[in-house]
């Protein structure tokens, strides 16, 4: 019986072969990420896409950056060229011309040519959304955990699109242990995070009041001491809480809703990577946001 299982052993050895696979090179295709918002002045990222199985650490962050592009913005009368500038480590183009501010109401074209390659993208920046009442909504587990409320009428048009972004621009009372040990003092999130699930459209609720709460998003390039644990997506009594609520078109809306449904399914057995609705045309991929921005202020109790 041994002898029996000793030659079974080296005749399924004996036909174990090692696969190599070789995988073919990556294209580097120009991807845009560009942003256009009543008040403030618009924003165009450029990078290289990079290969799926390519690793991602900071040396490869530094040199996806596209640089010298010739960018043009067209607010429907005007044309405004971008400069590129550099701000926390992100390379961007934008324009300080006042005049080139995002206005409610308007579309915005631009036009990009680099690397003799030429990309094109529209975004409308809708009405934005005035908020009917907010509040903080306490999680029953947690006496101090929570999420954000809130309320607002949709218009009776369908076709309405939304997305909620959140900031906490309280700061840090104390230091937490390594690598928190530093946080004292700083502000809690740089920017207005977006949680997943961050976009609707008015399909289920058109023309009527509507109530809901959202999670707290994280940034994962900077990523707190609250980032895990309990207290992750939770918002805790005493922050200061700035909402950014946001109107967008319904090709935005899609987009995002195909991202966050990426980064959810993203590492799972049954994942797998996939074209996004990308609303740009030409030489490159991307998306061109057009928000029409309403902000407003709540103090966790």
């Amino acid at each position: 019986m041994r002898k029996l299982v000793y030659i079974l052993i080296l005749f399924i050895s004996g036909c174990t072969k090692s696969i190599d696979f070789q995988l073919p090179e990556v294209e580097q295709i120009i991807v845009v990420e560009a942003t256009v918002e009543n008040g403030l002045p618009p924003r165009v990222v450029l990078t290289s896409s990079q290969g799926y199985f390519d690793p991602i650490d900071s040396n490869i962050l530094n040199e996806i950056f596209i640089h010298d592009a010739e960018i043009t913005l067209n607010d429907g009368i005007n044309n405004f060229t971008l400069q590129e500038i550099e701000f926390n480590g992100i390379y961007l183009y934008t324009s300080l011309d006042f005049s080139a501010m995002g206005q409610l109401g308007k579309t915005y074209s631009i036009n990009i040519d680099v690397n003799d390659k030429n990309i094109q993208a529209s975004a409308k920046i809708p009405q934005s959304l005035i908020l009917d009442s907010l509040w903080f909504e306490k999680y029953e587990a947690y006496d101090s955990l929570g999420f954000i409320g809130t309320k607002f009428t949709d218009p009776d048009t369908l076709g309405n699109c939304y997305r909620w972004f959140a900031q906490r621009i309280n700061t840090y009372k104390y230091n937490y242990p390594p690598p928190f040990d530093n946080v004292k003092g700083t502000i809690k999130d740089i920017r207005p995070l977006a949680p997943i699930g961050s976009s609707t459209d008015d399909k289920l609720f058109n023309g009527l009041s509507f109530e809901f709460a959202f999670p707290r998003g994280e940034d994962g390039n900077f990523e707190g001491p609250d980032d895990e644990g309990i207290e992750e997506g939770f918002f805790k009594s005493g922050d200061t809480i700035l909402i950014k609520s946001t109107t967008t078109t319904y090709p935005v809306y899609l987009y995002v809703r195909a991202m966050e449904n990426a980064a959810v399914s993203n590492g799972g057995i049954f994942g797998s990577s996939g074209n996004l609705p990308y609303n740009v045309q030409g030489d490159g991929i991307g998306i061109f946001y057009g928000y029409g921005v309403s902000y407003d202020t709540l103090i966790c109790e």
